[in-house]
């Protein structure tokens, strides 16, 4: 069975190869042809260049926060390479506000070549923006910055400039966030002083009043009190009594205060710091990667590549057409049968 299977296919492949032979006339015409227009189309192709930035993402965490929070938070700061945020780099990446600073300063409209009076030139120069400016997450979570461009130095410049406005977006969005966090804390700090210079006023008022301290007072009071009625001194007892009289009208009144005071004292301490990290949010910049290696002007083109697409393009041309002159032959023999069978 085997050997019958292996003689059918040698059969096959003989047929197959006679075929081909037969019709080696219009098979090398045709992959000739393709070879011929497939070396002129990638000689009239303009050549691109390849620039490329590869950077770590830093953490995402204020400068604050690295040089006022604890020790913990200082070593995050020199800390690199995690999945979260190379995402949260590629997304900023992908704004459009680098893109449109980018088309911008390079002046993408005309450098590309598209005119401004056809039918939608913003969408055909995002499109070609998008072809000739990649981004993506290579294995060890660093993230690559690919710019092509006819001209090798125009390719490595930009891409050099993308790279360098992740920090100016990233610092804007911090900042932006910061000075309004600044504005809410400033606003409560104001609003626990004038809180605390009431607290302050009314104690003073109560302090002229001779009530100092409820609880050393109060047990003083009460003794000196008790010693007078046992020594049956009247004046004493009157002074006394006066002074306790006021303790237990206003004693409460102070200790209540006092505490609420204290916390106040308390939650403006923290305000401050509070305080400190917003402004210092809201008035430095820090760095969101680390650049590994930096765009430099390519040398060799990365596009076309001439060998592939001539060697592309003749195979195909080859074996559409063997594929041709199979159906065509399949066909003929099939209408000649029906022909014969009628007869």
């Amino acid at each position: 069975m085997t050997k019958k299977k292996k003689l059918k296919g040698d059969i096959e492949s003989s047929g197959l190869l006679l075929f081909v032979w037969q019709r080696r006339f219009p098979l090398i015409t045709v992959t000739v042809l393709a070879l011929v227009v497939s070396v002129i189309v990638s000689l009239v192709i303009t050549p691109r260049y390849s620039s490329s930035v590869i950077l770590y993402p830093t953490p995402m965490t204020t400068l604050s926060r690295s040089l006022l929070g604890p020790g913990t938070s200082r070593d995050e700061l020199m800390t690199f390479g995690r999945e979260a945020d190379a995402e949260r780099i590629l997304q900023i990446l992908q704004s459009n506000t680098i893109r449109d600073r980018i088309i911008e300063k390079y002046d993408l409209m005309e450098h590309y070549g598209i005119n401004w009076e056809g039918r939608f030139p913003i969408t055909n120069l995002h499109k070609k923006f998008e072809r000739n400016v990649r981004f993506r997450k290579t294995q060890y979570m660093a993230i690559e910055i690919e710019v092509r461009d006819a001209d090798p130095d125009f390719a490595a410049d930009m891409a050099n400039d993308i790279a360098g406005y992740i920090d100016s977006v990233m610092n804007v969005m911090i900042r932006h966030r910061a000075e309004s966090s600044l504005s809410i804390i400033e606003d409560e700090f104001h609003r626990l002083n004038n809180e605390i210079d009431a607290v302050e006023d009314s104690l003073r008022k109560i302090r002229e009043l001779g009530v100092l301290d409820y609880e050393s007072q109060s047990e003083v009071m009460t003794t000196a009190y008790a010693t007078a009625v046992r020594q049956r001194d009247t004046a004493s007892i009157e002074f006394f009594s006066e002074r306790i009289d006021m303790l237990t009208r206003y004693g409460g009144i102070h200790v209540v205060l006092s505490e609420h005071q204290k916390n106040l004292t308390t939650r403006l301490g923290e305000l401050k710091d509070a305080v400190a990290e917003a402004r210092i949010d809201a008035s430095r910049t820090i760095p969101y990667k680390y650049v590994v290696n930096e765009a430099f002007p390519s040398e060799k083109k990365s596009y076309p590549v001439r060998s592939l697409i001539v060697a592309v393009s003749t195979i195909s041309a080859f074996l559409l057409t063997l594929f041709g002159l199979l159906f065509m032959d399949s066909f003929r023999r099939q209408v000649l049968n029906k022909v014969k069978s009628k007869h």
